[in-house]
């Protein structure tokens, strides 16, 4: 047993927060979770459970190698991989040539006064025809897993995916990681303490939260993990930033380097903005289970008449690529088709329409 073995004070502390901390030891990571310090819906014993459950059933899922209590705390040893996808990401991100070169400002004036800073430019240099539709599949198989064993992970985002180093010719492998918020519908104890029909609703993290839980719709499913993967997907096909360090997605939550935290609000406002406001009769999860009268009060019933799903094909494909611009450089036309197609099914704000995703398997493996 490794972790029989191993002294934490002499381990390397990667990271720290209220609820765990994070060692590396050679090739291992430790975490470590305070068992008396439970922080809804953090439940170290629920997260053992799940990890346990999962095993190492599914390559694109990290699997736990050993767990131990000692005092007061669970120790959980995985293999360490030394980079997430938000770093990935962060990593493809160059500066602008083009603002050190006077040539290009004499070439492209601007209304900037002499004493304005020069905006700095950050382009996604991501291969978006090496990368993304590998990374798309294995995510979408390892979110299906979870699923299928009736697991919602409930924090999907890039910094919970792990990957190995790339090769010349084939992209990283993914591992999703971090269970800590998970939800097992087949656990007696965790659904008694947490109906299915009364999740908790303070889940996810920032731009990955699904826009029913937004509205207090606390009987979601799955749906909520497929938003998620939207929006990383919507990530990997933007074209530049100007804050260093930024990855963008297609919304933003007002988040930035004074207020790292953003607000739901403007999560909520960025969402409709980007893809127009459904009535609530289009809304059937909020209608029936969520804050009807906080949709209501701000956003009326009605919606604005420009919500992406009651429009035509074209229209909502022209929204699509306006959204994700980098989507028009993938170079096969049936990859970028796929693309499109499962973006449009992910995208609904109806969890009862939107695609889960062995249909989004579906659409991926057809000839």
């Amino acid at each position: 047993m490794i972790l029989d073995d191993l002294d934490l004070t002499q381990c390397e502390l990667v990271y720290s927060t209220r609820t765990a901390r994070i060692y590396k030891s050679n090739a291992y990571a430790i975490k470590c979770l305070p068992q008396d310090f439970n922080i809804p819906p953090h439940n170290a014993k629920f997260e053992l459970s799940i990890l346990h459950k999962v095993g190492s059933r599914c390559r694109h899922v990290l699997p736990l190698l050993e767990s131990k209590t000692l005092e007061d705390d669970l120790l959980l040893l995985f293999a360490f991989e030394e980079m997430n996808l938000y770093e990935f990401m962060q990593s493809q991100y160059k500066k602008d040539r083009r603002m050190n070169n006077p040539y290009y400002d004499l070439l492209n004036p601007t209304n900037e006064t002499a004493a304005s800073p020069p905006v700095k430019r950050y382009t996604n240099q991501l291969d978006v025809n090496r990368h993304c539709l590998p990374f798309f599949q294995q995510l979408v198989k390892g979110i299906a897993f979870l699923h299928d064993n009736k697991i919602i992970h409930r924090d999907i985002k890039p910094q919970n995916i792990v990957l190995t180093a790339g090769t010349t010719t084939d992209s990283p492998r993914l591992y999703i990681i971090d269970f800590g918020i998970s939800y097992d519908m087949e656990s007696k104890p965790q659904t008694s303490m947490e109906p299915m029909d009364g999740k908790i609703t303070d889940i996810s993290t920032g731009i990955y939260k699904a826009p029913e839980v937004l509205f207090g719709v606390r009987c979601y499913d799955g749906g909520v993990d497929v938003w998620s993967l939207l929006m990383i997907v919507s990530q990997w096909f933007q074209r530049e930033t100007d804050r260093m360090g930024h990855v963008p997605a297609m919304i933003n939550d007002g988040s930035d380097e004074m207020n790292l935290d953003g607000s739901d609000f403007r999560l909520i406002c960025s969402i409709f903005d980007k893809l127009g406001i459904p009535s609530l009769e289009k809304w059937d999860a909020v209608a029936k289970h969520g804050s009807v009268d906080a949709f209501v009060g701000m956003f009326g019933a009605d919606g604005d008449g420009n919500y992406i799903l009651d429009q035509g094909k074209d229209v909502q494909i022209n929204a699509i690529e306006r959204n994700m611009p980098r989507l028009n450089e993938i170079v096969d036309v049936k990859v970028k088709e796929t693309f499109v197609n499962c973006i449009l099914g992910m995208v609904s704000f109806s969890p009862s329409e939107r695609w889960d995703c062995h249909r989004i398997l579906q659409e991926l493996e057809k000839p």
